[in-house]
């Protein structure tokens, strides 16, 4: 698992739009089928994002604010997850993504009137 933390790190380093929609969905479709059978708690809770996010991202025309805010909830779930971790690579690869995923969270363009 730490090999796909890197190559998503290094995916996602240039940000998002670099990455491009395509390049997206292959990381978000090769984490889902990883975390498909963990029992762990917050790592169910990221597939389940995920899943939300390629919902998102293969609809015929994807919200980029909905995206954003996607984004965002995966980073924090990513940073939660990473404290249940031992010290070492593994976790520092974990917060760097959960960092990532916050930051490109933050530079995508916002829904003005968030869904309550």
């Amino acid at each position: 698992m730490e090999h796909d933390l890197e190559l998503t790190v290094s995916a996602l380093k240039d940000g998002v739009t670099d990455l491009g929609l395509e390049g997206g969905l292959i990381e978000v479709r090769r984490w889902e089928q990883r975390l498909a059978a963990s029992e762990a708690p917050a790592l169910i809770e990221i597939g389940a994002g995920l899943a939300e996010l390629r919902g998102e991202m293969e609809s015929d025309q994807p919200d980029v604010a909905v995206v954003s805010r996607l984004l965002l909830d995966l980073g924090e779930r990513v940073l939660a997850a990473a404290e249940d971790q031992p010290e070492g690579d593994f976790r520092s690869r974990m917060r760097e993504l959960g960092n990532l995923l916050v930051r490109e969270g933050h530079v995508l363009p916002k829904d003005p009137t968030p869904d309550a």
